[in-house]
Order: structure tokens, then sequence, then C-alpha cells
């Protein structure tokens, strides 16, 4: 579900009836950087077609805005793209349970995110 085009009742059927998600994407600056947008619309439609529950917070806001929300919702896994990272080629993973963090190789964020998850 990108949060651009939900609203409240949308997240709250989502989170109290459907189990909510299992991932967060949050992209920094996604207006700004066109590769930041380009690569987080690329994991966020590899991530589902892998069976995943994403949220992608593409309103462009700031970064505790967007960690405040993800937290708020009880999302367990983040995962954050910004120019920086993609320049490195990477994409910085956190547990937020464990508060657990990883820079992960972006094209082998799905098979990770898989092993992180347990689904086959």
């Amino acid at each position: 579900m990108k949060l651009s085009q939900s609203n409240i009742k949308k997240l709250r059927q989502k989170v109290e009836h459907e189990g909510g998600f299992q991932i967060a994407l949050a992209p920094m600056q996604p207006a700004t950087f066109i590769e930041v947008k380009d690569a987080s619309d690329r994991l966020y439609r590899d991530l589902l077609e892998a069976g995943f529950s994403v949220l992608l917070d593409d309103r462009g806001q700031k970064p505790n805005n967007m960690f405040e929300v993800i937290a708020f919702l009880g999302i367990r896994h983040r995962l954050v793209i910004s120019g920086r990272s993609l320049s490195a080629g990477v994409v910085e993973y956190k547990d937020l349970q464990t508060d657990f963090f990883e820079k992960i190789p972006l094209e082998n964020i799905v098979s990770y995110m898989q092993n992180r998850t347990h689904i086959d």
C-alpha cells in the first residue's frame, strides 16, 4: 500500500483485520532525487511480487515523521532508501524489534527479506 494513496480507514482495515504490514519502505527525498523514487517504486513492486505486505511511505516527509508512522503501525522491518545509500549500492535495513541494523546490497533485498521473515 502506498501511504499517499491511503486513508485512515484503509490503514485501520489493514492493521486490525489483515495483520498489518511486514515491511515499510522509507524513501528519503524522492521528489528531489528521482533515482530514490525509481528505486523505491521498483523495490516496492519486487517485494509485493514476492508475497510481502509492504507499506511505501511515498509522501516525501522528513525521516522522523516517516519513522513515527512506521513505529505507530507496528511494522517490524524498515528499509530506508536514500541517494547516499543508492550511490553505495545498498539499502539500509533495520529490525525495529531488536534494533539490528545492516546495509544490504540493493540486488539482494528480496532474498534477504525472505530470509529475515522466513517466507519461502
